[in-house]
């Protein structure tokens, strides 16, 4: 169904709090998502028996509300969508959980929740629903299709998220191999990784903004900030390294890679990390994004061998994503002007 709301009736669901969200929408979270008998409740208490963690998943309404507004004028069947598609969600994972011939997969999901299961709701680039687990969130995110969903029979929905479930902790997943750079090459910091970019002319002055944007007509910001340029800032200590960006798919790769190569503390008998690498979640957005990333060395114990330097962080921001080192009064800033390509 095409989205017939105007800007101008979505702009008043662009600062909603939980507070304030439309009175049809607040009946249906009470009578529909949150009624104690109601079959998502009943279902979700089922799961909790199975697993003996408790399931948390509570949605962020008003973020869903500003997604999905224009496909539903009543935001009553917002809410039951909303409610049946997380429903068909629990029934799938409950079916996987008592099937024998699936026992490996449940142990690995115990693994990876070894106390409290967390949903994240959040809304598809397009009308296909899905579902994947985040490691960085530690979670699973269940993504509604951007349409009308109350009329889809359980049915259409249940194999979908039945085979994205089975397939969620799947390792074999396609890795970049990274560039290995020639010391006595005289090419160009991020020539390496020129396949891996949109053929934008860089040079090219960007077009000046003479008035300001309808906030209603902008995508959501872990879309929108998918666009260059991308700035990255970087502060630094012995002990502590902080990064912000607005590219979060740059602040996942530089983690992914860091914890891939990180030394074990074998000095302490849990083995941990030598460093501890922590993507932080953006505080806008409705999907995944990260707007930091901590290197820390701060709770490291029985040892004081392992540092954590700029430097190095600063060559795999230059010269392997092709960041631009800027000039700074006070710590490293970069900017990248070009669009990555996805592989």
């Amino acid at each position: 169904m095409p989205c017939h709301h105007t800007c101008a009736n979505r702009r008043a669901y662009l600062t909603l709090t939980d507070h304030d969200i439309p009175l049809k929408a607040q009946i249906g979270i009470r009578d529909v998502w949150k009624k104690e008998d109601g079959a998502l409740q009943t279902a979700i208490r089922k799961l909790e028996e199975i697993l003996g963690h408790e399931v948390d998943a509570e949605p962020e309404w008003h973020l869903l509300i500003a997604e999905l507004d224009c496909y539903y004028p009543d935001k009553l069947d917002l809410v039951a969508s909303v409610t049946g598609c997380v429903l068909v969600w629990v029934k799938s994972m409950i079916e996987l959980l008592d099937d024998s011939e699936h026992e490996a997969w449940g142990e690995q999901l115990l693994e990876k929740v070894p106390s409290r299961l967390r949903i994240f709701i959040a809304v598809a680039d397009s009308d296909k629903a899905a579902t994947s687990w985040s490691e960085q969130r530690r979670g699973f995110v269940v993504s509604l299709p951007k349409k009308q969903t109350f009329q889809l029979q359980p049915t259409e929905l249940f194999p979908i998220f039945r085979g994205n479930l089975l397939t969620c902790f799947d390792t074999d997943k396609k890795q970049t191999e990274l560039p290995v750079r020639d010391a006595q090459a005289t090419t160009t910091p991020g020539d390496d990784w020129a396949e891996v970019e949109v053929n934008v002319d860089a040079s090219k002055p960007r077009a000046k903004v003479e008035f300001l944007p309808d906030a209603a007509s902008l995508p959501r910001p872990d879309q929108l900030f998918l666009r260059p340029p991308y700035y990255l800032t970087m502060t630094a200590s012995t002990k502590r390294i902080e990064l912000h960006c607005s590219h979060s798919p740059t602040l996942q790769f530089l983690s992914e890679y860091l914890q891939r190569w990180c030394r074990v503390n074998r000095h302490d008998t849990t083995n941990p990390p030598a460093v501890q690498i922590t993507l932080h979640q953006s505080a806008f957005g409705l999907g995944e994004m990260f707007n930091s990333l901590v290197l820390s060395t701060e709770h490291t114990r029985y040892t004081n061998e392992f540092q954590v330097t700029a430097p190095m962080v600063a060559a795999l921001i230059e010269g392997v994503l092709g960041y631009e080192l800027l000039p700074a009064l006070g710590g490293w800033s970069f900017r990248r002007d070009v669009e990555f390509k996805t592989l």
